[in-house]
């Protein structure tokens, strides 16, 4: 929001410098991020009056002209302009005036007569390219006054980011409403003659049209008031400056009003040509059946059903809140308007906008909040600037049409909570005249320490008593709160077990060596088809897409995994492990699904080895480790168990014959394997790629925390025993561990698997699992005959429970 410094200084009188201005703005919320400077354009120009204007002796197309410039005295200046006359006052260039870039402005002789000056256009002065005539000014104008200072050319703009609950404060009234509060100044609003006011509780109409509100929730009040006679002209200077200086162009003296008074007091207002209007009906309803609609800049857009529409009995003649029609449009030949100023609910406005991707200074006020009572005010307003600017009168009284009365907001503040909540205790009376200051309506309520505050109408963002303890610590300066804790217990929050799940899972998969990422949970549709994740359920599809190739969400983290794999290998990266925590979406029957996994990719090289030696690279057996170990911190290892994926649970984008899946319960909680060939070549891997994903919510439904268990290093050595089974081919490696861990005498330590053989030494289908067993004691050395006797009797145990036969 841009906000001249002079205009801003016709509301209140502030007697500090802008600077000061500025910081104590910034201070109360509204930050001051520029201070612009702003001068007229030329130098040495002065109001002065064309006393005669007579013909050139020696020219048919120029005048001679005596000009009275005041108390400079009068000059002789020959004029070309068409529309020079006798007794005007118009803009003169004196001797030694400076205009934009051109050189000073020397006395010149033209066709023999000598001109003292020249009488400038307001393309000369830059006020506009209107290079038709000289500049007229109003006939009051003091003569031999700068020109600059008359029309207030030379100003200071505060350039003031708006936040978006601050509504009220994109107008220049709502910034005046603060500095007035922030130094204890009186407000002048502006003086407004009244106008009749006819009241509707519902659809309604005045003697010369009517209104009909289809959509009272979109539309909760909408005023009207129609005038006569009017003439369109270029506006005033003065007022197209000021509109220039707030970032908008002047277009003629109509519209100029309505934007002028959006400005001046926050409420957007609208003009159309009441001729044009079938049946002089407005109605105020859903776009409906209407699909297209022509707006103002002659764009033709597309409507849907439920956006909300101004129209009459036959189309529509403006998209509510956001831009009018080119069929109601005010022209050159317009004589009647009736002006519109309404509330519309912000959502309406925003969803529209948004859509159509137009935003207009309309839009952009109502999508934040105006003031709920200031709409028959803001038509006075206009109906005045038009009256005394485009000689229009108006004809019978403003009609307000209101079917949904605002709700009376009354809020009870608590003076002792309030002091709790800023830290820093206020007496009561302070209190109130803060938020008087405001526009409040505040008294003590029956309650002892707690008033009864009413907001004022423009401030919608006032709706509890945390917002009020907000307003009063803002007028005073948020930096003299005292730095201090609060002088309060206070007791710790009870334990989040999802957000400590996600902690144990992220310092797991850090240990291992991933790196945490964050990937954009939308999609492109081709990617959800490939990747379909863990479970059941149909994509879903976005209403906003940020673009058309991402309009669904993830189903998998594998996609995202796999674009942030090469976007670092396109940057010479030659090895990438990282791992995901997010949610992945599905519709699953008609109800929409949220829930979290774990995804991880391995590519290159993984461990480093000694020197000259290759180091570890990603493969199916590493990324299944990561996967183990992370269960088992889970406490899930004895309870999980690895499966090739086959029939329903076959997942394309994998390994054939190097992927598995998790299984929990029987149910696939997840899935570990390297990227399928094609899909490798397709994205140019040159190396294995690995993935695996895993259902969280599946583990954390069990209660389960991953955690490592801190053991100081053992004492005494461990004695290592090999034991060779022989079993068939597709008996699970895995499952003889857990079947020997789960029958462990109390010194068995640890069982892994490090040889698996198939050849001519073990029969046709079958194959020989070597796996070394560590025994130790905690309070001993092992003897030999301790362990081969222990080990004796769980070799016997084993060959018997997994039906094997041991290897000689």
């Amino acid at each position: 929001m841009k906000v001249p410094l002079k205009w801003l200084k016709e509301f209140v009188s502030v007697d500090a410098p802008v600077e000061e201005i500025a910081r104590r703005l910034t201070v109360a919320g509204l930050e001051v991020e520029n201070i612009e400077r702003v001068s007229a354009s030329f130098s040495g120009v002065v109001v002065a009056r064309v006393l005669e204007a007579a013909k050139h002796p020696n020219a048919d197309r120029l005048s001679l002209c005596q000009v009275d410039a005041g108390p400079a005295g009068r000059f002789s200046v020959v004029c070309g302009a068409p529309n020079v006359r006798s007794g005007m006052t118009a803009a003169l260039a004196r001797v030694g005036a400076k205009l934009g870039a051109e050189p000073e402005l020397q006395a010149a002789v033209i066709r023999g007569v000598r001109s003292e000056g020249m009488l400038c256009s307001e393309r000369e002065l830059g006020l506009s390219q209107d290079h038709h005539g000289i500049l007229s000014l109003p006939d009051d104008a003091p003569l031999g006054a700068p020109l600059a200072d008359y029309l207030g050319l030379d100003d200071v703009v505060l350039d003031i980011a708006i936040l978006p609950n601050r509504g009220d404060a994109l107008s220049i009234l709502g910034v005046a409403r603060d500095v007035a509060a922030l130094f204890g100044v009186r407000l002048r609003t502006p003086r407004i003659r009244p106008l009749a006011v006819e009241r509707h509780q519902g659809d309604g109409a005045s003697s010369s049209f009517a209104v009909r509100i289809a959509a009272p929730e979109q539309c909760p009040r909408y005023a009207a008031l129609k005038m006569t006679g009017v003439r369109v002209a270029p506006s005033p200077i003065w007022m197209r400056r000021r509109l220039e200086l707030c970032g908008m162009r002047g277009l003629n003296n109509v519209v100029d009003a309505t934007n002028y008074v959006m400005l001046e007091t926050g409420q957007p207002l609208h003009a159309f040509d009441l001729d044009k209007i079938a049946a002089s009906t407005i109605v105020v309803r859903h776009a409906g059946s209407d699909r297209e609609f022509v707006t103002l800049d002659n764009v033709r857009r597309a409507l849907e059903s439920t956006d909300l529409v101004i129209a009459d009995p036959e189309k529509p003649l403006a998209i509510a809140g956001v831009m009018g029609g080119l069929n109601s449009e005010v022209g050159l030949s317009t004589r009647t308007i009736l002006l519109e100023s309404a509330y519309f609910e912000p959502m309406t406005v925003a969803k529209t906008a948004r859509r159509l991707g137009l935003r207009s200074e309309a839009s952009y006020r109502f999508e934040r909040g105006i003031d709920r009572a200031g709409q028959t005010t803001a038509l006075m307003r206009v109906a005045e600037l038009l009256k005394r600017h485009a000689e229009a009168r108006p004809e019978g009284a403003v009609a307000d049409f209101e079917p949904r009365p605002a709700p009376v907001r009354e809020i009870a503040l608590d003076l002792k909570r309030m002091g709790a909540l800023l830290g820093v205790e206020l007496s009561a009376a302070d209190t109130k005249r803060r938020l008087v200051s405001l526009g409040a309506s505040v008294k003590r309520a029956e309650t002892r320490g707690v008033l009864s505050v009413t907001p004022p109408s423009w401030r919608s963002d006032l709706n509890e008593a945390a917002d009020l303890a907000e307003e009063v610590a803002r007028l005073s300066g948020l930096e003299e709160i005292p730095a201090s804790l609060p002088p309060r217990l206070f007791a710790y929050a009870e334990p989040n077990r999802e957000r400590e799940f996600f902690k144990g899972t992220r310092e797991v998969m850090l240990g291992a060596g991933f790196t945490e990422i964050d990937t954009i949970a939308f999609i492109a549709p081709a990617d959800n088809e490939k990747f379909t994740g863990i479970g059941n359920g149909e994509p879903l599809r976005v209403q906003n897409p940020l673009s058309e190739e991402l309009r669904e969400m993830r189903r998998s983290l594998v996609p995202g995994l796999l674009a942030a794999l090469s976007f670092n290998l396109n940057r010479q990266a030659t090895a990438f492990h990282a791992f995901e925590i997010a949610k992945v979406f599905a519709r699953v029957n008609s109800a929409v699904s949220e829930r979290y996994h774990l995804g991880a990719l391995s590519y290159g090289e993984y461990a480093l080895a000694e020197i000259g030696k290759p180091g570890v690279k990603a493969g199916f057996f590493t990324m299944k480790g990561v996967a183990e170990t992370y269960l088992g911190a889970l406490g899930l290892a004895e309870r999980v168990r690895f499966k090739a994926p086959t029939g329903e649970h076959q997942l394309n984008f994998l390994h054939p014959g190097r992927s598995a899946l998790i299984l929990l319960a029987d149910e696939p909680a997840g899935y570990v394997g390297e990227l399928h060939p094609r899909e490798a070549m397709e994205r140019g891997l040159e190396q294995q790629c690995t993935i695996c994903e895993i259902d969280l919510d599946r583990l954390i439904s069990y209660g389960l925390s991953p955690h490592a268990a801190i053991e100081a290093p053992p004492r005494f050595p461990a004695v290592r025993r090999d034991l060779a089974l022989v079993l068939e081919r597709e008996f699970p490696a895995d499952l003889i561990v857990k079947t020997i861990r789960e029958m462990a005498p109390s010194l068995l330590e640890s069982v892994e698997v490090f040889d698996v053989y198939q050849g001519d030494a073990v029969a046709p289908g079958k194959k020989s699992v070597a796996l070394a067993l560590r025994y130790r004691a905690a309070d001993r050395t092992l003897t030999d005959e301790e362990v081969n006797r222990t080990h004796a009797v769980l070799m016997e145990q084993a060959r018997a429970r997994l039906g094997a036969e041991l290897r000689k």
